[in-house]
């Protein structure tokens, strides 16, 4: 049987359709829709009406090309499996979502050269700016960043004196907390499962801020109590802990929850009791640090607002190009659970 002819799509809305209904100028209602000059309320209620009657949707490909904006902002992270990761993103989405723009994310899997290529890849996009949850600032970064000017804020790194509005927590300050709430409950033999020191905040600054505590108290940092291990894998807090089991800590700071999780798996399975044996404590309040099987002592740290703030210190930087470069700081919190006792 022929084929039925296909009805004719019906034509999309367009600006001039809801000027005309709303009687006004193509002018006052692009003024409307893009926020940019003041229209009075009784003119601004009649476009929005005309808008909603029409289900009129702005084309926002064609106000870039006016405004040489995309309102479109991206995001690159090294991974986004975690609950902090989630977290991150929701609050970075929110704060987008609610100025008006979009965002785009891609993952890392925290390797430099996959960050610069979604960086360019981003920027083919025509972002108007990026979020870079960071590890590390390499030559490749600041070669890069010194070719391509557009806004860039980094997450949980502080790379302003670089040039790079950063928003994160104060891990040196946050790692001298526990270790002092630690070195408070008794212990002199606390040993840190650290991360890698090229991540300046994770790795460098909370090894600093454990080593710091130690100090004000007399203690020595003993290099046999300190081992380093992969932030991301409980695995590695497992055979970290191995390796410092011979050196009989009886409490043990590790550098995430992960880390921490893994230590106390390897210390169950050899019939040990947390905190009776020995204390571990870890950083960032994953949800399963709560379970009833862990009640893990802990830092946390607010994700949702970290990732807020860094949209909003974006959408600042690509509003005011060419402002000073700050870091910004968002509190942490000492979470006190069942894993840490006296020796």
């Amino acid at each position: 049987m022929p084929r039925e002819p296909s009805k004719p799509r019906a034509k999309a809305p367009t600006i001039k359709d809801v000027a005309r209904l709303a009687g006004v100028s193509f002018a006052t209602v692009s003024r409307v829709v893009n926020d940019s000059k003041p229209v009075n309320e009784p003119t601004r209620e009649r476009v929005l009406h005309a808008i909603d009657v029409l289900n009129y949707v702005p084309n926002s490909l064609a106000r870039g090309l006016q405004t040489q904006e995309s309102r479109m902002l991206g995001m690159i992270m090294p991974e986004i499996g975690s609950s902090g990761a989630a977290q991150i993103l929701q609050g970075a989405e929110d704060a987008a979502r609610a100025a008006g723009f979009a965002m785009m994310l891609m993952n890392t899997a925290a390797a430099v050269r996959r960050e610069l290529e979604s960086l360019s890849m981003l920027l083919e996009r025509q972002v108007d700016g990026a979020i870079w949850v960071a590890a590390r600032f390499t030559p490749d970064h600041a070669t890069w960043l010194e070719r391509h000017r557009v806004p860039i804020v980094a997450l949980a790194q502080d790379f302003h004196t670089l040039g790079v509005p950063s928003v994160l927590v104060d891990n040196h300050g946050a790692a001298r907390e526990a270790t002092e709430f630690i070195l408070g409950r008794g212990h002199r033999r606390v040993a840190m499962i650290a991360a890698d020191p090229t991540d300046l905040a994770v790795g460098r600054d909370r090894r600093l801020g454990y080593e710091a505590a130690l100090r004000a108290q007399g203690l020595e940092v003993d290099v046999e109590l300190v081992v380093e291990a992969d932030v991301s894998s409980q695995q590695s807090g497992y055979d970290a802990m191995a390796r410092l089991d011979r050196h009989a800590p009886t409490a043990v700071l590790a550098a995430s929850d992960l880390l921490a999780m893994g230590a106390m798996r390897y210390q169950l399975e050899r019939g040990r009791s947390i905190p009776g044996d020995v204390s571990i404590m870890g950083f960032d309040d994953l949800d399963v640090a709560s379970h009833p099987a862990m009640r893990l002592t802990t830092i946390a740290f607010d994700f949702v607002e970290l990732g807020a703030l860094a949209t909003r210190t974006l959408i600042e930087a690509i509003e005011h190009p060419g402002a000073t470069a700050e870091a910004r700081i968002v509190p942490h919190r000492l979470i006190v659970r069942d894993s840490v006792g006296s020796p």
